[in-house]
């Protein structure tokens, strides 16, 4: 670029400080205006060329690209792709990329953290012991009445990059896992786990984690039928997307006690409504459902991978006349 053109703007819906703190610099070549607070985004301008965003956060409004003119490239700085609805991108005619699998080995590191919580019922013992029952949490947790890793039955449904690296490190703690996935690689990806269809899936886990992307093949995946299928007392596990289980059916499925247990770092829609049905849940059984706010590939490492990736894109796009990498549509 010379000197006496202008630098190509960007719109970035993440503070410079989410750059800042994990030490990765913006490149300088590039216009970058940061977005503090997107809820007061109002409008695209024409000037912008390239839209930068988290993967977490709701869907964007229309109305928001309605001067978009100018945008060459919708960049996501995560592997999630539905915060900006395919009715706008075809309008658009833009490049759409993520940066997939670089928060694999953490997601993995979540769900499994999670589901041990769960199958070793910590939650309650932290709960009794803390109102100095210690004696009737000793009593709860029995050999019976909890669960290890060794032998234990996982299906992973979705198995790309992090349903792999999840069934690697169930795998490595003794676990037997199955996998099945609407839409595999080619060639089949790790074959030393078994692949299933998702009904012997769902038939054979006691455990049940989700890794795939909210599509209208997934939309609802596991819903009311789906969940009847697992045996009694099963976990659910779901660190994708909100959309892919059907939340009024898990309630049921657990306050009925058909299921053991949830993990839930997705919600259908996020943030979470202070008024949720789920909060509700959690209230009724504090010990079988654990909640956190979409955090399962937070960590700074993966964070340094996923912004440097995704800022080389954009700066291989808009600088360089690159092709898109990871170039989705």
């Amino acid at each position: 670029m010379s000197a006496s053109q202008p630098s190509p703007a960007v719109l970035c819906l993440r503070p410079q400080r989410d750059f800042d703190q994990v030490g990765v610099r913006v490149p300088a070549e590039l216009a970058v205006r940061f977005v503090e607070n997107e809820s007061a985004l109002s409008e695209i301008g024409p000037e912008v060329q390239c839209l930068v965003l988290p993967s977490a956060g709701p869907a964007l409004s229309a109305d928001l690209f309605d001067a978009a003119s100018g945008l060459r490239l919708v960049q996501y700085t995560g592997a999630g792709v539905d915060r900006v609805s395919d009715e706008i991108l075809d309008e658009l005619g833009c490049a759409v990329c993520n940066v997939p699998g670089a928060s694999a080995p953490d997601v993995a590191t979540y769900v499994v953290l999670a589901t041990g919580v769960l199958l070793r019922r910590l939650l309650l013992g932290d709960q009794l012991v803390k109102s100095g029952h210690y004696a009737e949490a000793r009593a709860q947790m029995v050999p019976a009445r909890v669960r290890g890793f060794r032998g234990l039955r996982v299906g992973v449904v979705g198995f790309g990059g992090i349903g792999t690296e999840v069934a690697r490190v169930f795998g490595a703690l003794g676990a037997h896992v199955r996998w099945f996935d609407p839409a595999p690689a080619s060639p089949e990806p790790a074959a030393q786990f078994e692949r299933s269809s998702l009904e012997e899936l769902l038939a054979l886990s006691e455990v049940i984690t989700l890794h795939v992307p909210l599509v209208d093949a997934t939309r609802g995946l596991l819903d009311a039928s789906a969940l009847a299928q697992l045996p009694q007392g099963a976990i659910v596990v779901n660190a994708s997307r909100g959309g892919v289980l059907d939340e009024a059916a898990l309630i049921d499925a657990l306050d009925s006690g058909h299921l053991g247990g949830v993990a839930l770092d997705v919600y259908e829609t996020e943030p979470l409504a202070a008024d949720s049905p789920l909060l509700g849940l959690a209230a009724r059984h504090p010990d079988r459902v654990l909640m956190t706010p979409h955090i399962a590939g937070v960590t700074p490492e993966a964070s340094r991978v996923l912004f440097e990736r995704a800022w080389d894109n954009v700066r291989g796009v808009l600088i360089e006349g690159r092709a898109p990498q990871n170039r989705l549509r």
